[in-house]
């Protein structure tokens, strides 16, 4: 649910903390109060368009905040992993700020996110509904999404989406085979040359950093050879053999110098040990300048291909296995490619089973779903005929079988008796598409996935018995989800739990709009100046009976 709305220096707004609860929200108020600018701020934080016009006059930033409480945490946490933003458990907020130079930047749980990154971070979380952009009815790609919902088709559907994927993927494989011969041809002599240059270097793992630490004893040969006659003949000034032969002695009076004596004479046999090995290394003849040549060569032929081939010897050599790989796909191209198309076609049949399942399931409860909405519409005053229309999918299509399978669905309404049907895109009126959004989601019931709704012009050109079944409607849907609705019926306000009021005052010079929660008698006054404009003795009475109507279903079931 939408818990906190802050906006500052927007449009008329200086600065306004709105605290939505949790089920049935109303904000009433006059004409131009600022009702539809909180509607705007809430299409920022949804990652709306930001526009410079919206700062208010004297300032040079615009900023809105909203705290939302996702219904699923886990998943809404999981939706941000997957944007690169930071999940934050039970909350979500979301700042969104818009410089007078048209500049914008937006916050996602305190991280900075992209304008694409906050339309996904949103997502799921609130429904708008109104005068302005509609934002999910309007798409039709997502109408099959409603159709699906109402037929309980998840599972099947998830199925679905797995064997395209797996389908999608093996046709890719096959069309990389099959592309144009010579691209193939070329390709394969590329690959040739490539490999021809790795095969004959021959490199094998490690090898240069062998052949580097080789180069550095051949390059120091003659300072190791100086070393070591230098440290042979300090070995030979030690004398531990003299003094392991005088232990001896003074072992021969006080055996208690036995062990001693021991020890001094292992360790100048060590000693010997030693200066022979090092007369030895000495021995040998300096730096050999041909071998030091042959190292350079290796070592720059080395660094050629690791340069070529990975930045390092170790990739260069993953690089051959897969160039090898590849060039032995390519030369046995015919028996991969029929493998290939034989992999596409099975995976295409167990796929079609799937979407010829979805699609008879789907068809069959597209004359329901029509139904259930229209007869929602009917109780809303609209007296109102709905279709579903199918069309064959053409995005993405493999073998006749789209992403979400054989078709595409598309909403179609004839708002009045005669009218042709028509796509709801090109319903001119908002209230309508508010009432259709409102019935559609009144026959989704628990299905649909969307945390919170805003419905805006609602209540448009209705009145009378029609006002209090959109107000009963609202009232249903919010036992749910989170309603918020913006209206000018008494007869819809009276079904709130939480009443907010929207005003705008004038201090020196200046438009200030203002939001306060009303109850007890501010409410009544409140709704008896939506009954009448004024509140006089009869409107505050029939404010009254009003409420205790909306009151009295509620009361009726505790007793039962």
């Amino acid at each position: 649910m939408l818990e906190l709305l802050r906006v500052r220096a927007f449009a008329i707004i200086e600065e306004l903390e709105v605290h939505f609860g949790p089920g049935f929200n109303v904000l009433t108020g006059e004409t131009g109060a600022g009702k539809s600018i909180l509607v705007d701020a809430l299409h920022l934080v949804l990652g709306g368009r930001a526009l410079s016009d919206s700062v208010r006059t004297g300032a040079e930033e615009a900023e809105v905040q909203a705290l939302f409480r996702p219904r699923d945490p886990a998943g809404c946490d999981a939706r941000l992993a997957a944007c690169g933003l930071p999940g934050a458990g039970a909350e979500l907020v979301v700042r969104r700020t818009v410089h007078r130079e048209g500049r914008s930047r937006a916050w996602v749980n305190g991280a900075l996110a992209t304008a694409a990154q906050l339309k996904e971070a949103t997502q799921g979380l609130l429904d708008i509904s109104g005068q302005h952009e509609h934002v999910g009815l309007l798409d039709a790609a997502l109408h099959l999404d409603l159709l699906d919902s109402y037929a309980a088709l998840g599972g099947l559907r998830s199925d679905y989406v797995r064997a395209f994927d797996a389908l999608a993927a093996a046709e890719k494989a096959r069309a990389q085979l099959d592309s144009d011969e010579s691209q193939r041809a070329q390709r394969a002599d590329w690959l040739r040359f490539q490999l021809d240059e790795l095969v004959k270097a021959d490199p094998s793992p490690g090898e240069d950093e062998k052949l580097a630490q080789e180069r550095r004893v051949v390059a120091a040969a003659e300072k190791l050879r100086a070393g070591a006659e230098e440290t042979e003949a300090l070995l030979a000034d030690v004398g531990a053999g003299r003094a392991a032969r005088r232990l001896e002695e003074m072992a021969a009076i006080d055996p208690a110098l036995g062990k001693l004596a021991e020890i001094v004479r292992g360790a100048a046999a060590e000693l010997d040990e030693a200066v022979r090995e090092l007369s030895r290394y000495a021995a040998r003849s300096g730096g050999d300048p041909q071998r030091l040549e042959e190292l350079d060569e290796r070592i720059e032929v080395l660094r050629k291909i690791s340069r070529k081939h990975g930045g390092t010897l170790a990739a260069a050599l993953a690089r051959r296995e897969e160039m090898t790989r590849e060039l032995a796909s390519l030369e046995n191209h015919d028996e991969e490619l029929a493998r290939r198309v034989e992999e596409v076609r099975m995976l295409s049949a167990a796929a079609r089973i799937l979407a010829e399942k979805l699609s008879t399931q789907r068809r069959a409860a597209a004359a329901g779903f029509s139904k259930a909405v229209a007869g929602e519409l009917a109780s809303l005053g609209m007296k109102s005929q709905l279709d579903v229309r199918f069309a064959p999918a053409v995005d993405g299509v493999i073998d006749g079988l789209g992403p979400r399978g054989l078709e595409t669905a598309e909403l179609l309404l004839s708002p009045n008796p005669g009218e042709e049907l028509r796509p709801l895109a090109r319903i001119a009126s908002g209230g309508e598409l508010s009432r259709v959004l409102l019935a559609v989601k009144r026959v989704l019931a628990e299905g649909d996935p969307v945390d919170a709704y805003l419905f805006d012009e609602v209540d448009a050109g209705i009145g009378g018995a029609t006002s209090e079944a959109v107000g009963r409607a609202l009232a249903a849907v919010a036992r749910r989800r989170q309603v918020i609705c913006i209206t000018h019926l008494p007869q819809i306000a009276v079904f709130a739990g939480t009443h907010l009021t929207v005003e705008k005052e004038v201090r020196k010079g200046r438009t200030h709009s203002l939001v306060a929660n009303v109850d007890g008698d501010d409410r009544v006054r409140e709704l008896a100046r939506l009954l009448s404009g004024k509140t006089t003795d009869v409107a505050l009475e029939h404010a009254r009976e009003l409420l205790a109507a909306a009151q009295e279903p509620k009361r009726t079931r505790r007793t039962a």
